[in-house]
């Protein structure tokens, strides 16, 4: 499942979308974000998140700070920042954020018509509740649309999501499962006992750990997957210098699986994908529009 290669199909839709909020409403969407230390792949999808909303034609405005310097209180400060300022249309924090950082007191804070991954308490109703509600997280939509464009069967499914991040595994496993999908989930994580097997009933996995499995290379071996499954490798990770690699071991899997996402290259643009559609989305709610509709 080419996620770069659906990206690119789409992106002349977002294009139309932009054209119109700029000739008839004066309006050039912004990118707020809030980059706290210097984790790679943080880093890598910050570049990427810039360098797409710079082809469209979008603005970003930045705000990077060291580990070391960022606290609960002046990472809200910069949110509240974000919030205030008219020119900034969405925002989001790049995930992880130093342990000692209270998390979601920063989610909570982000202004919901301007919050992207759909963190914020008055956010993650919309989804709880099986609705679209303003935002769809941008990781789960993008997944979402893969799933749709190459037509893997959902409702009624077996599905296995692995972790539990606020932005990937935690509103993957409630969007799956919720009216808008309508699977039968298994919710895995760290404490799973005996992963393997529960990943061998899957029909559809998608594992978002993204972690050192440590005792072996990827923490998703081809032993673990039922024949014709679907496996979506949300999981990215450094590997060495400029290299980085997801959960799941590719080449190997590929002769088990029925559809397979490459990691680079999977959902990683679908993400940004995700980003830049509920950017034109937060744009225009402000202009009093419904949210832009795409072919897939």
């Amino acid at each position: 499942m080419d996620g770069r290669g659906l990206s690119a199909r789409l992106k002349p839709e977002l294009h139309k979308y932009a054209k119109e909020l700029a000739d008839r409403y004066g309006c050039v969407p912004t990118l707020g974000a809030v980059l706290v230390g210097d984790n790679p792949a943080s880093q890598q999808y910050v570049r990427n998140k810039r360098r797409f909303a710079e082809e469209l034609g979008f603005t970003t405005e930045l705000a990077v700070m060291s580990a070391g310097d960022a606290t609960t209180e002046n990472i809200a400060e910069k949110v509240v920042r974000f919030n205030s300022d008219p020119r900034v249309t969405g925002m989001l924090l790049q995930l992880p954020m130093p342990a000692a950082v209270d998390t979601f007191r920063l989610f909570d804070t982000i202004a919901p018509h301007k919050d992207l991954d759909a963190v914020g308490a008055a956010s993650i109703s919309g989804f709880y509740r099986g609705a679209w509600g303003r935002f769809i997280p941008c990781t789960p939509r993008g997944v979402l649309t893969l799933l749709d464009y190459y037509k893997v069967p959902v409702d009624g499914v077996r599905a296995v999501v692995i972790g539990r991040s606020d932005i990937a595994g935690k509103p993957m496993a409630i969007i799956l499962g919720g009216r808008m999908r309508n699977a039968t989930v298994t919710w895995c994580h760290r404490h799973t006992r005996d992963l393997a097997a529960v990943c061998r009933e899957a029909d559809l996995l998608v594992s978002c750990a993204g972690a050192d499995p440590r005792d072996r290379p990827f923490l998703i071996t081809a032993d673990m997957i039922k024949p014709g499954a679907c496996v979506v490798d949300v999981g990215f990770r450094r590997i060495g210098p400029g290299r980085f690699a997801g959960d799941v071991d590719f080449e190997n899997v590929k002769g088990v699986a029925g559809w397979l996402t490459p990691n680079p290259g999977g959902i990683g643009p679908m993400t940004v994908l995700a980003l830049m559609q509920n950017l034109i989305d937060a744009a225009r709610y402000g202009v009093g529009l419904e949210r832009a509709h795409y072919s897939v």
